[in-house]
């Protein structure tokens, strides 16, 4: 059985930051631009609602949400912890491990206060015959999560 390969998402923005500051808040400040109330694990028909994101800043460290029951769903796994240059991390969404896909992260200054921002989501393949209507479901997502909100909020806090 041969394994097709699934084009990764590619998503490419400038914000008006330096890449030390883009890079802090697409980690640090993760929960206060993240659509909380639409791109979570949380099941809101269960009566959870998410209330906050958390990115521990190392590599092996967790990403996870956390419910208004104070529970903590598991997102992924650091893999890279760059400041001011790349974050990535493998991406469960509460799947097991051998179908992470792998979200990183790279900021590339361009001048003092500005920098390009460029996210890659791959790894669709390991998601099985789901693979590529995930990956069409997610790069509709990451305009939403990163083109829209991440951008709106590095340009405006």
């Amino acid at each position: 059985m041969s394994v097709v390969e699934i084009a990764p998402v590619i998503k490419s923005i400038e914000v008006r930051r330096s890449a030390m500051d883009a890079f802090h808040i697409f980690t640090a400040e993760i929960g206060r631009w993240w659509p909380l109330e639409t791109h979570t694990r949380a099941k809101t028909a269960a009566g959870e609602v998410t209330t906050g994101v958390t990115v521990e800043p190392h590599v092996g460290g967790r990403i996870y949400e956390t419910l208004n029951d104070g529970r903590e769903l598991d997102w992924g796994e650091v893999d890279a912890y760059e400041p001011g240059a790349r974050f990535a991390m493998q991406w469960t969404m509460g799947r097991p491990a051998d179908q992470a896909t792998l979200v990183s992260v790279r900021f590339a200054p361009l001048g003092e206060a500005s920098c390009r921002v460029t996210l890659t989501h791959e790894n669709w393949e390991r998601m099985g015959e789901e693979g590529a209507k995930m990956r069409d479901n997610y790069n509709s997502g990451w305009e939403t999560v990163f083109s829209q909100r991440f951008a709106g909020y590095a340009e405006h806090h």
